[in-house]
């Protein structure tokens, strides 16, 4: 787990790096889409790095995530490529020559939580985002594909309501290696390291980080070791105490196996979803 941490760390400085060279250099960044239409001059607002790309703002409806190299890319477009389009799944608009593709654009889930108090959203909007993001995963699941880096890093609100997946360069394919890993706090060691199961795990976190606005032993996370304190928790069977918080009937049952596939997360979801209009917020 640590191996896999350092790569991720490792790979999202290089892409850091990369971009504060291209960006001393605006002809680098000009250079990898000379075969295809040029970007308005200065256009190009850099958002975010990770294992082995970089993203960055077209416009307001559009990104354009680039690749250190074409097969870096090559796991992201086979899977755009197997799910074709989806209502829950961010739109991909465009390959460009160099194997860089251009996305449609949102706003991630967790900058809105941070932007906000947990009480400014209602349960109910709250609950309709986590129902799209679990058909989202349904559908990846139900075409072989685990996520392996499922949470509120990697979901967006996009422009037309719905909440969409994103970043899939590290997923598993067929039940082939995944080159992603799960955030510190979303984990629990498993055997193979990525599967449906360990997906369902994450979502339970994300579920809480939605309800609550904070990720699960989010006061651990100044501590050095945070990932392998909070590994040895879960190993444990010690989780966060959610009682009192809504959706705790979800979240206890993704983090202790009791759901075994997306489409009985959804259906505990709708469950809940139905509850909250006869009675109110549920617990």
């Amino acid at each position: 787990m640590g191996f896999r941490w350092a790569r991720r760390f490792a790979g999202a400085l290089r892409g850091v790096l990369r971009y504060l060279f291209c960006a001393t250099d605006s002809s680098a960044r000009r250079s990898s889409l000379e075969h295809d239409p040029p970007f308005p001059p200065g256009s190009l607002q850099y958002l975010a790095a990770g294992k082995t790309g970089i993203v960055y703002a077209i416009d307001s409806e559009r990104v354009w995530k680039e690749f250190e190299s074409r097969e870096d890319g090559e796991v992201e477009r086979r899977v755009y490529k197997r799910l074709g389009l989806h209502p829950n799944i961010a739109k991909l608009l465009l390959v460009r020559a160099d194997g860089s593709i251009i996305l449609e654009r949102g706003t991630a889930i967790r900058d809105i939580l941070r932007d906000c108090r947990a009480t400014d959203l209602s349960i109910t909007t709250k609950v309709d985002w986590l129902i799209g993001a679990a058909r989202g995963y349904q559908y990846l699941h139900d075409n072989a594909i685990i996520h392996g880096d499922v949470g509120c890093n990697n979901l967006i609100l996009a422009r037309d309501g719905n909440v969409k997946l994103i970043d899939f360069e590290g997923c598993s394919i067929d039940g082939g290696t995944a080159d992603s890993c799960y955030e510190w706090f979303s984990y629990r060691r498993a055997d193979p390291y990525v599967s449906r199961t360990t997906d369902i795990f994450a979502f339970g976190c994300a579920v809480y980080e939605i309800i609550t606005g904070k990720p699960p032993y989010h006061e651990f996370e100044s501590l050095a070791d945070c990932g392998a304190h909070v590994q040895q928790l879960y190993a444990a069977c010690q989780f966060p105490d959610v009682a009192g918080v809504p959706l705790s009937n979800v979240i206890e049952k993704c983090w202790h196996g009791g759901l075994e596939s997306m489409d009985a997360v959804i259906q505990n979801l709708e469950v809940s979803k139905a509850n909250l209009k006869v009675r109110g917020p549920l617990h």
